[in-house]
């Protein structure tokens, strides 16, 4: 039984383009690389133009401006790359995957958070999912009905899987990715109730390293905390504090074990559900079955 529910097909044919979005750093970065190395043209989702630079030495790697959470820059991004593969005259054979690695966090505590910061949040971990998995849905649609055409892919990148364990100071950031949860696999029965060759997948990441979060997740919580009234430093700054010192001082899984997880997912005839990033996000799923008095 193990074996096949595990079973994961006939392999594709490395071939045509991947659209990859958050490709400043981290895990958009390290999928980008990884899957311009391994064959495919990819189209990589930059929100800050700056960041085009380190592509420039690929030839397989076309970086483009996005913002995922402008419904308006997302379609008009849809609209430049579907152009871009119609005028390559069949170098790029189509667009056959759509991984979305962008992502905001903000740690602080509910009671106090700002609602711009709180939806901010929401516009870009889960709104961002929905823009670009509805502009982008029509186009490798397009492709993978071709004669001869491999399986198109959808993976959205999460934050440890369902059932996961609730967790202090980023309720808004989980809410959002457990949203984009349920649009993943609701979305994937319909292909499949469709019984279009369009698979949709999610990647479920532990603690990763190394990547900007760390950095810039400093500099977001104190604009937070100034934000913030005094009683949210008196009543949670402490906790906060321990928090964060203990994500940062957990050794966490190679950023490059995303990448490597993306080729798979790409790779497989019939992808499972989730691909689990470090033994802690699978860990996750153990703890979130428990009785909720432990």
């Amino acid at each position: 039984i193990w074996r096949f529910a595990r079973h994961t097909g006939k392999d594709q044919p490395v071939e045509g383009a991947v659209f990859v979005t958050g490709c400043d750093s981290g895990m958009g970065e390290t999928t980008a690389f990884h899957l311009a190395k391994v064959g495919y043209h990819v189209y990589a989702g930059c929100f800050a133009k700056e960041s085009f630079v380190k592509y420039e030495s690929y030839s397989n790697i076309t970086p483009v401006q996005l913002d995922v959470a402008n419904e308006e820059s997302v379609k008009q991004v849809a609209k430049l790359i579907n152009e871009s593969i119609i005028s390559s005259n069949g170098k790029i054979k189509g667009l056959y995957g759509v991984l979305q690695c962008a992502g905001i966090a903000y740690t602080a505590p509910f009671e106090y958070i700002p609602m711009s910061a709180f939806k901010r949040q929401i516009d870009v971990n889960y709104y961002g999912y929905v823009y670009v998995a509805k502009y982008f849905l029509p186009i490798v649609k397009e492709y993978v009905l071709k004669p001869g055409a491999r399986r198109g892919r959808f993976a959205f990148v999460s934050s440890g899987p369902l059932p996961g364990p609730g967790v202090p100071f980023i309720t808004s950031y989980l809410g959002a990715k457990w949203a984009g949860e349920a649009l993943c696999q609701g979305l994937r029965m319909e292909m499949r109730l469709r019984q279009l060759p369009i698979d949709c997948v999610m990647v479920s990441p532990g603690i990763v390293k190394p990547t900007r979060l760390a950095e810039e997740g400093e500099k977001l919580l104190e604009k937070t905390f100034s934000e913030m009234p005094p009683e949210a430093t008196t009543e949670y700054r402490e906790m906060v504090n321990a928090f964060t010192k203990f994500q940062i001082e957990e050794p966490g899984t190679h950023v490059s074990v995303v990448g490597q997880q993306m080729e798979k997912i790409m790779l497989h005839g019939k992808p499972w559900m989730r691909y689990f990033v470090g033994f802690d996000a699978v860990a996750a799923t153990i703890v979130g079955i428990l009785p909720t008095g432990l």
